[in-house]
């Protein structure tokens, strides 16, 4: 039978009867404090694959189902904490793809730039799917719309660069655009999770 545990506790839930994984968890769903929200789920302690989410209950019996729950509220907080330094290391990537081009390395130059861009549009999207959790009333405080299209902008300029092998205008276009644009979302970032502490710190 298949075991569950929410939060590190035995469930007397086990999804006997229901034809896939994906109907247990919506089991879960409807069991959990409706105040939360299912932030993890794990097999064994490995992350759930497509193919687990298709699987039978009933193969699954010696596996042990492992459910995270926690407020919406908890849960922006836990990201909002580390966003800052997400970008920070987005932007080091950026500036050691730079070096990189300065320096004539044009292979470790494209890696690095690369894993940056792939790394900055995986921030984006997660950063957005972040602001759809929190209450509507706040998003407009926390979009960080105008930085994505600035920093959008100036990387099609280095892509651009990249293509027509302009490695000087590239190192140049990081160094004086998009390191001071990365800099200014970082900080501002950073600014924001200090008045959310500090909001939350405040007596009511």
């Amino acid at each position: 039978m298949l075991q569950i545990k929410i939060n590190g506790e035995s469930s007397q839930l086990n999804g006997t009867g229901l034809p896939t994984l994906a109907d247990v968890v919506e089991l879960i769903k409807g069991s959990i404090d409706p105040a939360h929200i299912i932030t993890n789920l794990q097999i064994n302690g490995r992350d759930l694959t497509e193919s687990d989410w298709n699987s039978s209950p009933s193969r699954l019996e010696t596996e042990i189902l492992e459910v995270e729950t926690c407020t919406p509220e908890q849960f922006v907080d836990e990201r909002m904490e580390i966003a800052a330094s997400l970008v920070e290391n987005t932007y080091i990537l950026f500036r050691s793809a730079r070096q990189a081009f300065q320096a004539g390395d044009m292979e470790e130059g494209n890696r690095c730039l690369m894993a940056a861009v792939n790394d900055l549009k995986a921030f984006f999207e997660w950063y957005n799917a972040l602001l759809q959790i929190m209450p509507e009333s706040e998003r407009s405080s926390y979009t960080i719309s105008q930085h994505i299209d600035e920093i959008s902008e100036i990387c099609k300029e280095i892509c651009q660069q990249q293509v027509y092998q302009s490695w000087w205008a590239l190192g140049n276009s990081i160094r004086d655009k998009l390191e001071p644009a990365l800099d200014k979302l970082e900080c501002f970032l950073r600014k924001l999770w200090a008045q959310r502490k500090g909001a939350e710190a405040s007596p009511q």
